[in-house]
């Protein structure tokens, strides 16, 4: 991964950003590479979300990919229900991420580039 951990990821946690009984969740390696990858200029420098999926891909070992890739499952669980704009905030606040989604499909495309990434393949493919 790019971006070397530091004091903060390890405390991340996403709760009750909705006001809701949403549990404390720790996303430590999320965090990470959605502020390695998924950065303000993520759009210039991959072009689009799965490409910076791809490129993490091949930057990380696979321990960090299988890492990410559980915590993003584990993000969305800890989301289910929630609307997009109170994911998006999470992502931004809690995460560091400058990118948001502008569709719900916009994050499944994320967990299937993760799915191909985890199983040796391409996420863009």
């Amino acid at each position: 991964m790019k971006r070397d951990r530091d004091k903060d990821d390890d405390d991340v946690n996403v709760s009750d950003a909705g006001g809701g009984d949403m549990p404390t969740m720790h996303f430590p390696a999320l965090r990470a590479f959605m502020r390695s990858y998924l950065h303000q200029d993520f759009g210039e420098e991959y072009g689009s979300v799965e490409e910076a999926v791809r490129t993490f891909c091949e930057d990380a070992n696979r321990d960090e990919v299988a890492a990410v890739a559980k915590e993003w499952r584990g993000f969305l669980e800890a989301t289910k229900g929630r609307s997009l704009t109170e994911i998006n905030n999470l992502l931004s606040s809690k995460l560091g991420s400058a990118w948001n989604a502008t569709r719900e499909d916009e994050l499944s495309q994320i967990s299937e580039a993760f799915q191909r990434c985890d199983a040796g393949g391409t996420p863009g493919q």
